[in-house]
Order: structure tokens, then C-alpha cells, then sequence
């Protein structure tokens, strides 16, 4: 089966100044849930797939290497943060892949082997390192992609990761054809399983659900995204860029009332990012040409 991966689109502005104004399911605070889990300051993350070369800096290398790539940039970042406060360090692991074939069940996604994805959950768990198990869709619902991963929250340091890009759910294209979307009602039903089965199964840890996106239509029906008990949602700015760019459209996102409804993110690349921002600079501390991050990502992710 060809594997296929499409390269992020220029980076847009996307709206979500309606996002997350309807009435909330929860006993949690809104306040609680529009910034990280209690055990988190800020999140750094490596991303890509186990033994891939070419889907991201974390498959380039043999595990144990990993972890210690993840610590050090972690390391990188509390000494640019100079607050103090402990940064996590993670993996954000592609799981699901999104690929040109639609496969044996015609779904159009490779799914990694699920003895490799518990050997990084539990040899990251033993080094203090967070995974987010994130899927590519392909032609399966968020739903349909999440509810098999639903078991490994039953590990402290799992959280879930949903990519709209490669969703041809509703498309008669293959992956990659077209930039991918899902919904509000598509959010807020994966939000709803990850909350019954945190509270049927005695999780005490609450829980990130971490959506990426680059365009304003990765993400349809916005305003009907619900406050959901236990789960925090995070939204990622995936695109790459010249550092200008990026600021720009992160700013245009992240002003200071949108900031307050939502955890932001921001992905650096190594290669496509020309040239790629500095910790400081991604957090805001240092201007880049006279422009500057103006409300701190707390998930930073490096492909």
C-alpha cells in the first residue's frame, strides 16, 4: 500500500470567535477547562510516526533516543519560559495515517500496531513524558477513529489528537486531494465519549483533546462546540511558514478574548520553516522583525 503525506498549506487565518458560546454539559468550571489539566504548565511535544523517517522527528530515530530528544526540548523551553514552572515533554503520535489507498476495509488509513503505540505509551509514561495518539480520519468519522483509543486514557500520560486535514469523509476524493474538515456536532461528540469513559471507568486524570488545523475551514459549525467535563480542548495552528507569517496568523487567532476560551498550540517544523523561530521567539518573548506572539502557546509542537 503506497503511503501518502501531503505537505501543510500556507498558513490562514481562522476564526473562533463563535467557538464554544453554547450552553455547557459540565460540572467542571469553564474556567478550568480553557487552559491545560492542573499537571500540565506547558506541553512541548516531538511529532511523527514510530519508524518513519518521513512523517516527523519522531520516528527518525530509535526510541530511546527519542526520549531523550523530548526531555532535552523540553528542557530548551523551561530556560526560555524562566518562570520555573516545569515543562512536560510529549509525543504526538501519528497512529492513524491517512494514505493514497483505501486498504482492505476502504478506509484510507494505516493504523500503527498497537504493541508499538503501548511500548511508546509506556516507555514514555516511565521517563514523565505525555503521548497524544493522533489520528488522520481518512474516510472514518472523528468518532470512529477515537472510540478504539478510548482504552489507553486509562493511562495517565494519554491524551487524544484529531487531524481534519485528511478527513474525506464526505468527499469522494482520497486524502490529501483536498484540505479535509470536521464539525462542531463531530467535536463535541468526541468530546462526549472521551468524558463517559473517563467517568465509567474511575480516570482521575483529566483529559486533552487536541484538534489541528491550518485554515478557518478545517473546522465547520464552530459555534455549537460545547464546554465538556474532564476534557480540554486544544486547538493547534499547523501551518508552516516564514516566521512573519506565522505570528501574523497566530495573533489574528490568539487575541486576548479568543485566548480565553480555548488552550492555543503551535507547531514549528524543521525543514519548511525558513527560518525556524526561536523558544523565545514561539513564546512571545522575542520580537521577529518588530512582530511578536502575544499570548503564549502552551502546547508547542516540532515536526
Amino acid at each position: 500500500m503506497k503511503i501518502v503525506q501531503f505537505t501543510k498549506k500556507i498558513l490562514f487565518p481562522f476564526l473562533m470567535v463563535s467557538m464554544l458560546h453554547a450552553s455547557s454539559d459540565i460540572s467542571s468550571t469553564h474556567e478550568s477547562l480553557r487552559i491545560l489539566p492542573s499537571d500540565y504548565n506547558m506541553i512541548v511535544a516531538l511529532y511523527g510516526r514510530p519508524h518513519s523517517k518521513t512523517l516527523g522527528i519522531l520516528g527518525k530515530q530509535p526510541l530511546s533516543q527519542t526520549i531523550l530528544m523530548a526531555k532535552e526540548k523540553a528542557k530548551v523551553y523551561e530556560k526560555a519560559w524562566d518562570t520555573g514552572k516545569h515543562v512536560t515533554p510529549a509525543f504526538d503520535l501519528i497512529y492513524e495515517m491517512a494514505t493514497a489507498s483505501p486498504g482492505k476495509n476502504g478506509k484510507y488509513v494505516i493504523t500503527l500496531s498497537p504493541k508499538i503505540l503501548l511500548e511508546y505509551i509506556t516507555e514514555a509514561q516511565k521517563n514523565g513524558i505525555v503521548v497524544f495518539v493522533d489520528v488522520q480520519l481518512g474516510k472514518k468519522s472523528p468518532a470512529q477513529a477515537v472510540k478504539p483509543l478510548l482504552k489507553y486514557l486509562k493511562h495517565s500520560n494519554v491524551h487524544i489528537a484529531v487531524d481534519p486535514e485528511f478527513s474525506v469523509d464526505n468527499l469522494s476524493v482520497r486524502p490529501g486531494k483536498k484540505i479535509g474538515s470536521i464539525t462542531g456536532q463531530q467535536i463535541n461528540e468526541v468530546q462526549h465519549m472521551m468524558r463517559d469513559y473517563i467517568k465509567e471507568n474511575g480516570i482521575k486524570d483529566d483529559k486533552i483533546l487536541l484538534i489541528h488545523m491550518f485554515t478557518q475551514h478545517m473546522v465547520t459549525n464552530k459555534n455549537v462546540i460545547k464546554y465538556t467535563d474532564r476534557v480540554h480542548l486544544a486547538m493547534h495552528l499547523d501551518g508552516h511558514g516564514s516566521p512573519a507569517l506565522k505570528i501574523k496568523t497566530y495573533n489574528e487567532l490568539y487575541t486576548d478574548a479568543r485566548a480565553g476560551l480555548v488552550t492555543g498550540g503551535f507547531k514549528v517544523f524543521y525543514k519548511q520553516d525558513n527560518p525556524r523561530m526561536t523558544p523565545k521567539q514561539v513564546l512571545g518573548l522575542e520580537k521577529v522583525n518588530n512582530k511578536r506572539v502575544k499570548d503564549i502557546p502552551k502546547i508547542i509542537t516540532y515536526q
